[in-house]
């Protein structure tokens, strides 16, 4: 079953439904209804199937050197704390082999990604320098001051720069119109996304209030006007078939217990883009 085309054929349902709350038993004869042609039927989903939107006409160099510099960015975080000679992580070995796992899996994607483009013929982009406190060697204040010193603010940072990195990937999706591109992207792709979940879990076990995914009910890490944008766009409420029709999700037979499927289960189910702009917006906050 193509899920894509069942939602669009739902979302031909008056609007005005869309507006009104539909009982279970009300959902599932809908579902039966106007899913039906939806079973037999095969929709790709692609960008296509997102609101119009202004986009950059990019290559598949400039994108791979986007994700290069962004795994840099995430290594040289990682590197940096297990270099520490003081304490810093927890008792728990736990935390640290998780930092060190993650450290690895950066040098290994940066490796990778440095030599798709040099097998290109092409020269990878000079790395910057980094400043995980924001205030870009001193010249301004900081953002995260305590990076290097408390564990608690270290995961913060990563947490901003794993999730920036899960949603960076697939801003540049559009871009890519090679298969064996778009599948190693998409496997570096899944690995940043179980790296945002794992950073994630290690700050709740420390008592912060966050969830696996990004959530509204996070606690907030963001700084106004800065780390913001890291997640800009990402509280949506609404995913669109088609630049005019929403899916329905109040008709769906689905949800689950305590859950306002609108206002916390569709922003928490769908990881929006960041788009290129976005994205070197957040790799500048950490380099100069």
């Amino acid at each position: 079953m193509n899920i894509l085309k069942l939602l669009a054929e739902l979302a031909e349902i008056n609007p005005n439904q869309l507006e009104q709350s539909a009982p279970r038993r009300e959902a599932l004869e809908n579902l039966s209804r106007f899913g039906a042609k939806a079973l037999a039927a095969a929709l790709p989903f692609g960008l296509a199937a997102l609101p119009a939107q202004a986009r950059t006409t990019l290559t598949i160099l400039d994108s791979l050197n986007l994700f290069l510099q962004i795994e840099r960015l995430q290594e040289a975080l990682y590197s940096r704390a297990l270099a520490l000679t003081v304490p810093f992580f927890p008792a728990d070995p736990t935390f640290r082999a998780s930092v060190a796992a993650m450290q690895r899996h950066q040098q290994q994607h940066i490796v990778l990604l440095t030599d798709a483009i040099t097998s290109s013929g092409s020269t990878a982009i000079a790395a910057p320098n980094f400043d995980f406190t924001g205030t870009k060697n001193g010249t301004q204040p900081a953002l995260f001051a305590n990076v290097f010193t408390d564990f608690d603010q270290f995961l913060q940072v990563a947490q901003l720069l794993e999730d920036a990195a899960v949603r960076a990937y697939k801003g540049q999706v559009e871009f890519l119109n090679n298969a064996f591109i778009v599948q190693t992207v998409l496997q570096l792709h899944a690995t940043e996304a179980r790296h945002a979940a794992r950073i994630r879990l290690m700050r709740k076990q420390r008592g912060a209030t966050v969830k696996p995914w990004p959530s509204p009910t996070d606690a907030s890490i963001t700084v106004a006007g800065k780390t913001d944008v890291v997640y800009e766009g990402e509280d949506a409420l609404k995913q669109y078939l088609s630049n005019t029709r929403p899916v329905p999700f109040q008709l769906l037979p689905i949800g689950y217990p305590g859950t306002n499927i609108l206002t916390q289960g569709v922003p928490e189910a769908f990881d929006e883009p960041l788009n290129t702009d976005q994205t070197q917006a957040v790799l500048a906050l950490f380099s100069y």
